[in-house]
């Protein structure tokens, strides 16, 4: 994916052997890279608001990364796309982020060309998922439609509008200009949505749509 344009990409990871072996595969694969990085989360903070990155590469670790602030950060720059890699095997650790910009979920075992093409997916917009993350997904799905305590009636119109946006995989920028509401109004949305059905991630999401005929498999 030769480009003029360049992408500027930040490594997030608190072990600097591996943010450097993550710049040399991206430099071998000939596109044009601007790369910062960041070691913890006070590293990360002022790099992602003044370097504005189109892709994060994050390894989130709990004891470097702290989640929540994160999440916020990345509130205020949604262009940013999220390529989370972690060789933490829980689920716990895989949906935490999955409702902030997470393009792409990878482990420390994925292959090379399964960093470049996820990668490539986070510029165009495009997910990708390795087949661990979709494996965990997938067993959850059920588990998730169960444990959503709401049905979809206690669910306003524009609450459940914005879940139909959503699905879509349209961003809070790109749900804000279709429905002609603030980004703000969006977030805060998504964020009561989230509380009502005691869900964490776009995925559970989905999921939920799907199972309550919000949305159609068709759709």
């Amino acid at each position: 994916m030769n480009s003029t344009v360049t992408t500027r990409i930040i490594l997030a990871d608190a072990q600097p052997v591996y943010r450097e072996g993550i710049r040399s595969l991206l430099a071998d694969h000939q596109n044009n890279y601007q790369i910062e990085e960041a070691g913890n989360s006070e590293e990360l903070r002022p790099a992602l608001l003044s370097f504005q990155p189109d892709v994060l590469i994050l390894d989130y670790d709990p004891a470097y990364f702290d989640a929540d602030e994160l999440l916020h950060t990345l509130s205020v720059i949604p262009e940013c796309k999220v390529i989370l890699i972690s060789s933490q095997k829980k689920k716990v650790d895989i949906f935490r982020l999955l409702d902030s910009n997470v393009y792409c979920v990878l482990t420390k075992e994925c292959k090379k060309k399964d960093i470049h093409q996820a990668v490539c997916c986070a510029i165009r917009g495009e997910k990708f998922f390795c087949t661990f993350a979709l494996d965990l997904l997938l067993a959850d799905r059920r588990k998730t439609t169960a444990a959503a305590c709401c049905p979809p009636e206690g669910l306003s119109a524009r609450e459940t509008e914005v879940i139909r946006q959503i699905v879509t995989g349209k961003s809070n920028k790109e749900i804000a200009g279709a429905m002609h509401l603030s980004q703000h109004t969006i977030h805060t949305h998504r964020r009561n949505i989230m509380r009502k059905l005691q869900l964490h991630s776009a995925v559970e999401l989905c999921n939920y749509a799907l199972e309550t005929g919000i949305v159609k498999p068709e759709n």
